[in-house]
């Protein structure tokens, strides 16, 4: 007799796999446009520095309370 089982895992929220995926996205998109790679590097390492001055004003409004 065979027994049929289900097997679930709760779900998980991980914001460095979130920022790792969106990195790579980002990358992935960028490589698409056929860019010099100099303008590439640019395009990646801006969205880059915005992004770490945001999470740093986040951290910041946080730490406040």
């Amino acid at each position: 007799m065979r027994k049929k089982i289900n097997i679930q895992t709760d779900s998980e929220i991980n914001p460095v796999a979130e920022i790792w995926i969106q990195h790579l996205i980002q990358r992935i998109i960028v490589e698409q446009l056929d860019l010099p790679h100099r303008l590439q590097a640019k395009l990646l390492h801006q969205k880059n520095s915005k992004e770490s001055e945001n999470n740093d004003s986040n951290k910041r409004k946080h730490n406040k309370v």
